[in-house]
This record gives C-alpha cells, sequence and structure tokens, in this order.
C-alpha cells in the first residue's frame, strides 16, 4: 500500500489512540484535581507514574492540564483522517497548518519527554501513548504534504520524498530505539534491581 493511501489509516488509527489517551488522562487529572492523594490507574510504579506528570508544572505547562491540549489537537486530527476518508480535500494553506501544529507537538513531546526523564524521573503511561502516535502522524503528515506538493520547494521536496519514501520505516524505528535507550540508561537502577 502507497504512503498515500495508508496516511488516512494512520492519521484515524493514531488520532483515535492519541484522542482516547489524551481523554483518560483528563479524567486522571481531573480525579486528582479533586482528590490530590487519591490513587488512579496509571500510577502503576515508582517508575510509570501519571499522577507526578499530572501534578508538576510541567503538566500544566500553558496554565491548563496538558491533556486537553491533546484532546483538541487529536480530535482536529481525527476529523482531518475523516475528511480524507471521505474523499474530502483541503486547501495547501490547510495542510502547511496542521504540518506547523504537528511541528509544535513534536517540539511538545520531546520536551515533556526530556522533563519526565530528567526532572520528574517518572514516566506517564498515558502521555507515553500520546508520544508514540504523534510521531508516525508527524512524519507521514510531513510525507504526505511533500507527495502532495503542498510545499513549494521542488527541488528539496524531490530529495526529501525520495529519502522519506525509502526510509520513513527505519527513521521510525530509529526514533524509538532512542527513545527506548535514553529510558532504559535512565532507569537503569529500576530495572538492574
Amino acid at each position: 500500500m502507497s504512503i498515500q493511501k495508508s496516511y488516512v489509516h494512520i492519521l484515524i488509527v493514531g488520532s483515535l489512540i492519541g484522542l482516547l489517551a489524551s481523554f483518560f488522562l483528563m479524567l486522571d487529572t481531573i480525579t486528582l484535581i479533586q482528590n490530590p492523594t487519591a490513587e488512579i490507574p496509571c500510577n502503576l510504579n515508582p517508575f510509570i507514574s501519571c499522577g507526578n506528570a499530572i501534578l508538576s508544572e510541567q503538566g500544566q505547562v500553558f496554565g491548563f492540564p496538558n491533556p486537553l491540549l491533546g484532546i483538541i489537537s487529536f480530535s482536529m486530527l481525527l476529523a482531518t483522517g475523516i475528511m480524507l476518508y471521505a474523499g474530502g480535500r483541503a486547501h495547501k494553506l490547510y495542510w502547511k497548518l496542521v504540518n506547523l501544529g504537528l511541528l509544535a507537538s513534536m517540539i511538545f513531546v520531546v520536551w515533556f519527554f526530556y522533563q519526565s526523564l530528567y526532572n520528574l524521573g517518572t514516566l506517564c503511561l498515558y502521555c507515553m501513548i500520546v508520544w508514540i502516535v504523534t510521531w508516525p502522524i508527524f512524519l507521514y503528515t510531513t510525507l504526505w504534504n511533500i507527495k502532495e506538493n503542498h510545499f513549494s520547494f521542488h527541488d528539496l521536496n524531490k530529495n526529501l520524498d525520495a529519502f522519506l519514501s525509502k526510509n520513513h520505516l527505519q527513521i521510525l524505528v530509529l526514533v524509538y530505539i532512542v527513545a527506548i535507550f535514553l529510558t532504559l540508561m535512565r532507569f537503569k537502577d529500576f530495572f538492574l534491581y
């Protein structure tokens, strides 16, 4: 299946998973706002604990709980995927804005991943699910935009299209391997003892 055909499925499935993770994280956030000592289901152990992330400053960077960003973003991406599945089209500007929003999301994901590993010292299960689906949505949206000529860098588009079309799976796997490696190195004491 070509990337242009599979992109719609990646967008819909990834958005649904991200939306559900954001929704459940928001439910846990509401629970902790009402009772900061409540036990929430995603507090699995000292290594995986959503509560620490939710109650931290990093858990509400813009003055409101981060899961709201996920609910809004993944809902918009899901609607975009459904539009494409139904045969709809959007203007180039829309696709550029979607890609820009996903780039901002990736920057936020990388920042929060760093914060979780090195400042909070725990990982949030639902956050990790969001991170896992944000990366391929960003990668394949970028590739979609290149293939659909939504960017106006024609020579760069051809080279980037050829490179990404040939290596997209390797790039995706490499990012996951780096994230797993960093996580294992940061929490090696937890895993070794």
